[in-house]
């Protein structure tokens, strides 16, 4: 995300209006302040800065003089003046006095009679402060970046801009604490750009933060909020398996399926969820939906493969168990499993294909051949193993 855009506020400045006290200072401040103001509105800041200074001087004084020190119209074109300097003077000790002022005529201010003008220089602060953010995410300081972005907030209070820029900026710097805050902050801005980024990204940081109770509970309301997003309803599908809600999910996975009916990894995750739920034969059938849709998806491939094999696995286990069987019937039902496990082979092949190197998939091609009792072909299969294990 590029994070040099701007923000842009409209900057009021009460120029000749009876909210200022009448004081020489305060005019003369106010004066300076104001033609300052014209030359920044005309893209002449620098221009100005004569004038800024000249304001500086007088509200100095304003602010030390009996008559005027509590004074709140003085205090608030003190927050005014330093704001500006510190903005176009980049630097902290005008920022600090600007933040001074308008805590100062805040306090003071009991009829609001300047409150659009301390507002003004809140906007102008956080601009300040919003542009050290940006050059410290420049420099990749991201903890810099992260409090000047927090810092600007204490002046823009609710912007959604800088609530996701701070967020992001805690997220650099792994501070996943303050980027679950901001980002929790942002749920209600629902018209907010970055909204449905935000409602995704948020179970991630919760994972980060080995939190996966809060993960699946964000993952489910984004999957609500964003009812058609597949990212949101598979990022809510993943969750569910990985804390072992398999047959709660299933109904979901078919949901986003009969939405998106060509996304591979839908099926592939049906296939995980029924096999996790012992629905071996609606597994095989989805991991093999998946690797029609994409003949080279290793992953469906090898699932599917050992899903059919771990079922005659499964039934061998049980005919050898049963000693009862003569000899005949023993045999008849073992060539049955032989050839029933066939249907594994095409996707194990698949999967060596993919991957020559792939030691565990050609030990379980190994096993398929000593399991058909093919000695030539379960030899050939070894010395691809010692091959590839050296």
């Amino acid at each position: 995300m590029n994070v040099k855009k701007a923000i842009v506020f409209s900057l009021l400045v009460a120029a000749g209006t009876t909210a200022f006290a009448q004081t020489s200072n305060v005019r003369k401040a106010k004066s300076s302040l104001q033609k300052y103001e014209e030359l920044k509105s005309a893209g002449s800041a620098e221009l100005g800065k004569s004038n800024l200074d000249a304001a500086k001087e007088a509200i100095d004084q304003a602010i030390a003089h009996d008559k005027t020190k509590e004074d709140a119209e003085a205090w608030t074109v003190y927050a005014l003046v330093n704001a500006n300097l510190a903005a176009l003077n980049n630097t902290e000790e005008a920022a600090a006095a600007a933040a001074e002022g308008i805590k100062k005529a805040t306090e003071l201010d009991k009829e609001n009679k300047n409150a659009e003008n301390i507002k003004v220089a809140g906007q102008v602060l956080g601009q300040f402060n919003f542009n050290q953010g940006v050059a410290a995410w420049e420099k990749q300081d991201f903890k810099t970046a992260y409090a000047s972005f927090d810092n600007a907030l204490n002046f823009l209070p609710g912007d959604t801009t800088l609530t996701y820029y701070s967020g992001l900026a805690a997220i650099q710097n792994q501070d996943y604490t303050n980027a679950i805050e901001k980002y929790k902050q942002l749920i209600p801005a629902k018209d907010f750009s970055s909204h449905k980024s935000v409602m995704v990204d948020l179970p991630k940081l919760y994972l980060s933060a080995k939190d996966t109770a809060s993960a699946l509970e964000y993952a489910a309301q984004a999957a609500q909020a964003y009812p058609n997003d597949n990212d949101a309803a598979v990022q809510n599908i993943e969750l569910n398996l990985i804390v072992g809600n398999e047959t709660k999910v299933i109904s979901d996975i078919e949901n986003q399926i009969a939405k998106d009916p060509n996304n591979k990894a839908l099926y592939y995750y049906l296939g995980i969820a029924h096999s996790s739920a012992n629905n071996s034969e609606k597994a095989i059938e989805a991991y093999k939906k998946a690797v029609a849709i994409d003949p080279s998806y290793s992953d469906a491939n090898r699932n599917a493969a050992a899903t059919i094999i771990n079922s005659v696995r499964d039934e061998l286990n049980t005919l050898n168990e049963d000693k009862g069987l003569s000899n005949t019937d023993y045999n008849t039902k073992l060539n049955a499993l032989k050839e029933k496990i066939k249907e594994a082979l095409p996707y194990l092949e698949k999967v060596v294909e993919l991957n020559p190197q792939d030691v565990d998939a050609l030990r379980s091609l190994k096993g398929y051949y000593d399991f058909q009792q093919d000695e030539a072909k379960s030899t050939e299969i070894q010395a691809k193993i010692d091959a590839a294990q050296q």
